[in-house]
């Protein structure tokens, strides 16, 4: 998800199925290319309490605020676009309920993957390398977390091969130069936004570079503590160790760990010109390589009729 910020407004994005979404505090826009060639565009408002309330706007907690407003419309946004983007002999076999309840459903054995890849596989991956977590919290923590950013890039990696997923990623592609031909005030037309570069410094998979990486951080430090905290929590029995450890990674640390990612992507925008930013950025814009592909004609119009209607 690419973010601009200019004296107009300030926009964002993600590719969705067959199209783009573009938002930016108020309205968000859906472009989709349509099996008959035609490009479907709706907008609507964004009905949010981050608006209305401030202390959910404030540093640190804007993050979260942030992550979960965007997931909602990210959700909405997909199931928008996969009925647009159904041809006409599907839409007539399945009915619009049906698909929602596929895509939503869906999403369950998607988090159980996750949390297997991300939690319990490099768990595992350590004490096979025979690191024991009770006599070197820190440590096993530490590599740990290492092999989560490994599994992390290899699952990029992997998943970019797939033909559904390289198209995604190509409108992906074409999201970030539509942003970018917007934040530099040209003319949102396709020979204009082609010059410029899929790669946007504050996109979405930055973000998620930085959780991941934070991570390595943050989460031998919770499990050091609980230790502290708690004098028999070494003892315990390994199963009931890892089910705590678990609850207070993903829902104590993750939010934190968030909405630090989260500042530090304001930063790095903020202070663009500086070259530790620049430092900073730069495993994120290099895992962008994967994540977004050079778009088409076609589907660089997509984005930039989604940019035209939120502007």
């Amino acid at each position: 998800m690419g973010k601009s910020e200019t004296k107009r407004s300030l926009i964002g994005g993600q590719a969705v199925i067959e199209g783009v979404m573009i938002r930016n505090k108020n309205v968000y826009t859906i472009a989709v290319r349509k099996p008959d060639g035609s490009i479907e565009v709706v907008k609507n408002n964004i009905k949010s309490p981050v608006q209305s309330y401030k202390i959910l706007r404030a540093p640190f907690v804007r993050g979260i605020s942030a992550l979960i407003e965007n997931l909602v419309l990210g959700i909405k946004s997909l199931l928008y676009s996969a009925e647009i983007a159904m041809p006409e002999d599907d839409k007539k076999k399945k009915s619009k309920n049906s698909s929602s309840f596929i895509i939503v459903f869906g999403m369950i054995p998607a988090l159980a993957l996750g949390i297997g890849l991300f939690m319990v596989l490099p768990n595992l991956s350590t004490h096979f390398l025979g690191i024991i977590e009770k006599d070197s919290p820190f440590f096993f923590n530490i590599i740990a977390g290492v092999i989560r950013l490994a599994v992390f890039l290899l699952y990029i990696i992997f998943i970019s091969f797939i033909k559904d997923i390289k198209r995604t990623f190509q409108y992906h592609g074409a999201e970030h130069k539509s942003i970018f031909c917007y934040e530099a005030d040209r003319p949102l037309v396709i020979q204009e936004a082609k010059s410029f570069n899929t790669l946007h410094p504050r996109c979405g998979t930055s973000f998620l570079f930085f959780v991941f990486f934070i991570t390595i951080i943050v989460f031998p430090l919770i499990t050091v503590a609980t230790q502290l905290l708690y004098k028999d929590f070494a003892t315990m029995h390994i199963v009931y160790r890892k089910i705590i450890t678990l609850f207070l990674h993903i829902i104590v640390a993750l939010p934190v760990i968030a909405s630090l990612s989260y500042e530090l992507l304001k930063l790095s925008d903020k202070f663009r010109n500086s070259l530790f930013m620049k430092v900073l950025v730069a495993p994120g814009l290099l895992l962008q390589r994967i994540t977004t592909k050079e778009p088409d004609e076609n589907q660089l119009e997509v984005a930039l009729e989604a940019v035209k209607a939120v502007v």
